[in-house]
């Protein structure tokens, strides 16, 4: 594969994310090997526009929203461009809710296919790519204060899917702050409340929220599935609207 030395790093190369995460891999990867799924953004490729390019990258990695076997190696990838201010907010936005997706995979698809499995189980794979987003997540939720409220709010969702980590447990004050920005009854705070609910770990405050949110506006999951898997699947649902609602702002 072709490396941040070797590879073709001048201004003007293909789309301008393309050129942005390979600046940023070439800096923070300078003293070690780049994970396999950097490949695209040395190699030859043409890419007509940033969103072709960041579908097929995003999808290199967690591909058709399954893990497989190498989908824990291309973690370290996202999280040096998800804490690189160089990568514009809502790009680090979504590259914060791709680790969340990457995080939950397991949960999620449970909730969408209960109580069958689904087709593209990979356990094994699945496990091990949790377990790198966890390793990041420290290094991830340290960002909170320096970051906009755009990255913030997909931090927020992180944190809800390790509730039990301590970088996690610490951020429930800031989540309670942020929430107390947004009136009662909108999206971004019922989704704040939610995660904040979530991280907190009661049980009852967590199935209250989950059957209020579902009763309105949401896909609901069936109440045979675990508690867990139907909160993080809501939370992933009103996440995916607010980052659709954060493109729809790009100038």
């Amino acid at each position: 594969m072709p490396t941040p030395s070797t590879a073709n790093t001048e201004p003007g190369f293909g789309p301008r994310s393309r050129e942005i995460f390979r600046t940023v891999v070439t800096d923070r990867f300078a003293d070690r090997p780049a994970p396999a799924h950097a490949e695209l953004l040395f190699a030859d490729a043409p890419f007509g526009s940033d969103r072709e390019f960041l579908g097929d990258f995003y999808n290199e990695i967690l591909h058709q929203d399954t893990c497989n076997e190498h989908t824990h190696e291309g973690v370290p990838l996202l999280a040096v461009l998800a804490a690189d201010d160089r990568v514009p907010p809502r790009e680090r936005m979504s590259l914060v809710s791709l680790l969340f997706s990457i995080a939950t995979v397991t949960e999620r698809h449970e909730a969408e296919c209960w109580p069958q499995t689904h087709p593209h189980a990979n356990p094994a794979g699945e496990e091990r790519s949790r377990a790198s987003v966890e390793a990041a997540l420290p290094k991830l939720l340290a960002r909170w204060e320096t970051e906009c409220v755009t990255v913030r709010l997909a931090l927020a969702a992180i944190a809800a899917a390790f509730p039990a980590a301590g970088a996690s447990q610490d951020l429930l004050p800031s989540l309670r702050t942020l929430a107390g920005q947004y009136p009662g009854w909108t999206l971004p705070g019922d989704y704040v409340r939610l995660a904040g609910t979530i991280t907190v770990g009661k049980r009852e405050n967590v199935l209250t929220a989950v059957e209020a949110l579902t009763s309105q506006n949401w896909s609901p999951t069936v109440r045979s599935a675990s508690l867990t898997v139907r909160a993080l699947h809501l939370l992933d649902q009103m996440l995916s609207q607010l980052r659709a609602t954060a493109k729809t702002q790009d100038p």
